[in-house]
């Protein structure tokens, strides 16, 4: 048996409604690659925070382990999956992927931000393309959505293949935003 691992972390947006920051990982313990899908926000409830305006995922465990992420994944455009780019991007210093719709409100954050020139903004074509990055092999599939190109993510890796749908935070009994197929 291989001694090298598959590993699913959610920082943010399972069993919530925002955060969505979802980090796969493969390789040997300790050494594995990883890639982030999403980097979003949450809005507080006035009652439980006020003063609060966002609230973002806790990415500490994937700051220790930078120099091992290999790129960000974004599904689509909603601030539950976009909102915490402009405060970690630069940080953690790879690129980011996006289909054209997506791609360019990230871009406006980054503008906004005046980060547009430290970190590198890929276009992808939805369903068009296969990249590979580190080990894993990934696909945007279209979706549809309450926004325009959503997407779900197929993340082929030497362990298997991932459906990453993108979008089930809305049923809070049944959140898994993950398929290991």
């Amino acid at each position: 048996m291989s001694s090298e691992r598959l590993i699913y972390l959610p920082l943010g947006g399972a069993g919530e409604v925002g955060m969505n920051a979802y980090v796969y990982g493969y390789g040997k313990p300790g050494k594995e690659k990883l890639i982030l899908v999403d980097l979003g926000v949450t809005f507080p409830d006035m009652d439980g925070s006020p003063g609060v305006d966002l609230i973002l995922p806790d990415i500490s465990w994937l700051e220790a382990r930078r120099n091992d992420l290999e790129a960000v994944f974004i599904t689509h455009a909603h601030e539950d999956h976009i909102g915490a780019i402009p405060y970690f991007a630069a940080d953690l210093g790879v690129p980011l992927y996006a289909t054209p719709f997506t791609a360019e409100l990230v871009r406006r954050k980054l503008e906004e931000a005046d980060l547009v020139d430290e970190v590198p903004l890929h276009i992808v074509r939805d369903g068009d393309e296969d990249m590979q990055i580190g080990p894993f092999g990934i696909r945007y599939l279209p979706l549809a959505h309450s926004i325009a190109e959503g997407n779900a993510l197929l993340i082929d890796t030497p362990y298997g293949r991932v459906f990453h749908t993108g979008e089930t935070e809305h049923s809070h009994e049944t959140v898994h935003e993950s398929l290991f197929l």
